[in-house]
């Protein structure tokens, strides 16, 4: 597996909730050689220690990577400063990522700032997968419809019941594995 070091161009950012950005940066090698659900360790500046931030895209055609990530403390509140045209010292990809079975049913479990790995399988599996994501309030949901554009079936979960179905991602997931015919749960 390969893994590069280097800074690469900010081209786009976002805010997609209160404190949830989305970054698209200009990589073409770290493109070409990720894999869904892997991470990168990114660089914040002023620290010494880096980031793991997931991979929440990829687009080797474009040669470019998105990252979401949300504010948890001083170091990601630095690289929330950073804006279109400064650059990421990004560290990836990393770990293994997700085997995706081909015209298989899937089923995609995640929770808040973990919702973003997944939607790449989601992109690849589109129809076949079920995309069941949770989050604390109607504030913090992300990413939601971008499962919905992929042909994905979405279930979304609320812990206080704003939107969605109130409580845990468990309780559908339960409900999808009795259905039978999952070929995989990637969380």
């Amino acid at each position: 597996m390969s893994f590069f070091c280097g800074k690469y161009p900010i081209i786009e950012k976002s805010t997609l909730a209160k404190g949830i950005y989305s970054v698209y940066v200009d990589a073409p090698e770290l493109a070409d050689a990720a894999q869904v659900g892997q991470f990168a360790n990114i660089a914040a500046p002023g620290f010494t220690l880096r980031r793991p931030i997931s991979i929440c895209g990829i687009d080797r055609e474009r040669g470019t990577l998105r990252f979401v990530f949300e504010v948890r403390g001083k170091g990601t509140e630095a690289l929330a400063m950073l804006s279109e045209g400064e650059s990421l010292d990004i560290l990836g990809p990393l770990g293994n990522g997700f085997r995706v079975p081909d015209g298989k049913r899937i089923v995609v479990v995640g929770g808040g700032i973990g919702v973003p790995p997944l939607l790449g399988v989601s992109h690849i599996a589109g129809e076949l997968c079920t995309a069941i994501v949770g989050f604390r309030d109607y504030s913090k949901i992300i990413l939601v419809d971008e499962f919905k554009d992929n042909g994905s079936n979405t279930i979304l979960c609320t812990d206080d019941g704003s939107v969605g179905r109130q409580g845990l991602v468990t309780f559908p997931l339960s409900e999808e594995l009795e259905k039978g015919e999952t070929a995989a749960v990637l969380a």
